[in-house]
């Protein structure tokens, strides 16, 4: 497999509460004519892969109609959203997922699953795992505190992302995933590294990744806290049962002041800080999902059986080693039937590999990139 290396910026207070990032996600700025992509080949420039790539997604506010979404955004040069492989984190936001359900021409349907997205939800320790997070990267990188005066710190950065083709490169929703190393003052910090030795993330696996790098960043996870030292508060209140599951962690407007804050007592409120036990956040969203289906659809399902009813396909990580990283040969399970009668989990975070659905980016006029890296575009 080759990879691609991008040069760049990352602003350093994008994070909550200074903006909107989370420990797994986050803008880079990237000088795309720095974008090389190395095999075995002489290296190769695919600045233009990301400039013009993206994808096709359906608009929120007109039912039926999809709209272009770049990978490249926003003005001033543009920056990618890159979503970290290998992690996933707790969500200081997260809105109920209805575009696996495109408009059926039902129009109050419609209505009501689109005020429905509008509900944010919260995952126990998003906020707490994305300010602690932050905070330890600018201490090493020698940065002081938030500066009101001057908002912005940009330090250099390189992302570095393993596949071969623009197709591997970024997610359904146009995010480029992959590595990124941040770097000042003499001091580098690869971010999902970071994220998993340090206890602010779980780890996240696909059947695009190769067994070597899920077995790098599986041992990372286990390895926080295994020398005696503290664990982080998402490490040590990592549940194995959806009994722990609080479904009033939502907010209907910003995701700074109308829910319950769990870095301490709530201002406005003026209630205490909450202990809530977390899970993986990928069935934390399929319990937002179920949620915004009871309020916006009259969904009766219980949350048990809308979880064991999850007939998505995953492979248990050891299955994934047996079958030497072949998805294809590796035993199958649906993901609600590692989910028990009682509710418990059959499994351990970090265990479970997902199934790497195809992607084809797209420029502006629908046309599919080359699907090789050492293709010229356009």
């Amino acid at each position: 497999m080759g990879y691609v290396e991008v040069l760049g910026e990352v602003e350093v207070f994008q994070y909550w509460p200074h903006g909107v990032s989370d420990v797994d996600t986050l803008k880079f700025i990237p000088d795309l004519t720095t974008a090389t992509y190395f095999s075995d080949s002489a290296p190769v420039k695919v600045g233009t892969y990301f400039k013009h790539g993206g994808t096709f997604q359906p608009d929120d506010n007109e039912p039926g109609v999809e709209r272009f979404k770049a990978i490249l955004r926003g003005s001033g040069g543009g920056s990618f959203s890159v979503r970290l492989q290998g992690i996933d984190a707790p969500e200081t936001h997260y809105a109920p997922n209805f575009r696996e359900g495109m408009f059926d021409g039902d129009y109050a349907k419609w209505i009501a699953k689109h005020m429905s997205r509008q509900m944010s939800y919260r995952q126990p320790y998003g906020k707490l795992c994305t300010d602690f997070f932050a905070n330890g990267l600018r201490s090493k990188l020698g940065i002081g505190p938030y500066d009101p005066a001057n908002p912005e710190v940009k330090v250099t950065a390189k992302l570095k992302v393993l596949a071969d083709s623009i197709n591997g490169a970024a997610d359904v929703f146009g995010r480029v995933v992959g590595y990124v190393a941040i770097s000042h003052n003499g001091q580098d910090v690869v971010l999902n590294n970071a994220a998993l030795s340090e206890g602010f993330a779980f780890c996240s696996f696909y059947g695009s990744m190769t067994l070597h790098e899920m077995q790098r960043l599986a041992d990372l996870f286990a390895a926080h806290g295994s020398d005696g030292g503290r664990r982080s508060q998402l490490r040590s209140n990592v549940s194995n049962h959806l009994r722990d599951f609080e479904p009033g962690l939502c907010t209907t407007k910003s995701m700074r002041d109308t829910d319950l804050d769990d870095n301490g007592a709530n201002s406005i409120r003026g209630t205490d800080s909450f202990r809530s036990k977390c899970f993986d956040p990928k069935l934390f969203r399929r319990c937002v999902d179920w949620i915004g289906r009871r309020e916006a659809l009259n969904d009766a399902s219980t949350l048990l059986d809308y979880m064991r009813a999850n007939d998505e396909e995953v492979v248990l990580l050891s299955d994934f080693a047996a079958a030497n990283g072949d998805w294809t040969q590796a035993r199958k399970f649906s993901m609600g039937s590692l989910i028990g009668r009682d509710g418990a989990f059959r499994y351990k975070p970090g265990d479970v590999v997902f199934e790497a659905r195809p992607i084809t980016i797209v420029d502006d006029q629908r046309r599919p990139l080359p699907d090789s890296f050492l293709a010229p575009y356009p």
